[in-house]
């Protein structure tokens, strides 16, 4: 019986986390003697801040058994619209909410083809990726948008308690009132039924399509919110910004413990992987990898990531 829940306890996801931000730490002070720097980590953290709080939303989503592969090109195409219209003259107090109103449109127009047709999320996302992605390129061309309001620009050096950078600060604060969404409401549990089995869920009278169409305006909300992020971060838009950023958003989803198929998930998990993302990417800086290289090794951790919560959900149905 010991043995038994000994090996219920190592097969939790929160195990698993803890013990790929223990190697991520290690390698990293292995790979660099500047890795443990506390300061540096921390503020290496906004770097990716952006994604981990589109990843936060994506998590809500993927329980509910869809995905969103145009995150990115929501988060750019966000930014490059309120950057021309602050071009044509308009302030960037009001263009704010108006970024954010048009992340929740794009994602509305996801989930509705998706509910409505009954297509795959993977391909109809595939396909909104390029064309939000593309219109972004019409908007902008080549060139950058820049110049903006010196109270909107570098939200990467705001801290709280003069320490926690604030971009930081809100990604955990939402992680833990999603996981408090999930755990303690009616609509956290309405919401997991979605994702185990929508079928029943129809049938136990829950409105699966308005859930799912829902959360897809969460996930493009969020990613107008990362956008505006950047826009500040960087001082500028772009329409390459973000190019990728979907990988890393998927990699932290299923590194914190979120199936794939749905029906299970912790936006905790996910806050956790953040930081295992944020270790991994940070010592390949410091020690001078090339972006393609970094986007290799996160590919190559996904892999993984799949490959272990397969073997775990084997062993725990096997043994648990």
């Amino acid at each position: 019986m010991n043995k038994q829940k000994t090996l219920a306890f190592v097969l939790r996801p929160s195990f698993t986390i803890l013990s790929f931000i223990l190697i991520s730490i290690i390698v990293g002070s292995v790979m660099s003697p500047y890795f443990l720097d506390l300061w540096y980590l921390l503020n290496s953290t906004t770097i990716y801040a952006e994604l981990g709080i589109i990843a936060l939303a994506f998590t809500l989503l993927m329980i509910a058994g869809e995905i969103d592969l145009s995150i990115a090109s929501t988060m750019t195409l966000s930014a490059c619209v309120i950057s021309r219209m602050y071009e044509a003259g308009l302030p960037m107090g009001l263009l704010i909410p108006v970024a954010l109103i048009i992340g929740s449109f794009l994602g509305a127009i996801n989930g509705l083809i998706v509910t409505k047709t009954r297509l795959p999320s993977l391909i109809v996302t595939l396909g909104t990726m390029s064309l939000y992605r593309g219109i972004a390129q019409v908007l902008i061309g080549d060139k950058s948008v820049s110049g903006f309001p010196k109270w909107f620009v570098g939200i990467d050096n705001k801290y709280f308690l003069k320490i926690i950078p604030v971009p930081l600060l809100i990604l955990i604060v939402f992680a833990i009132l999603f996981e408090l969404l999930l755990t303690k409401t009616f609509y956290g549990r309405k919401l997991i039924s979605v994702g185990l089995n929508s079928n029943a869920a129809t049938y136990s009278l829950v409105h699966v399509d308005k859930y799912k169409v829902e959360l897809f305006v969460l996930v493009g909300l969020f990613s107008a919110v990362a956008g505006v992020f950047s826009m500040s971060r960087l001082h500028l838009a772009k329409y390459n910004i973000g190019i990728g950023g979907e990988l890393d958003v998927i990699t932290m989803v299923l590194l914190g413990g979120t199936a794939f198929e749905g029906g299970r998930g912790s936006t905790l998990g996910t806050a956790g992987a953040f930081f295992i993302i944020v270790f991994v990417r940070t010592a390949m800086m410091l020690r001078n990898m090339s972006n393609h290289a970094q986007m290799a090794v996160v590919g190559g951790l996904l892999i993984v990531v799949l490959m272990l919560s397969s073997l775990i959900e084997s062993i725990r149905n096997k043994f648990c």
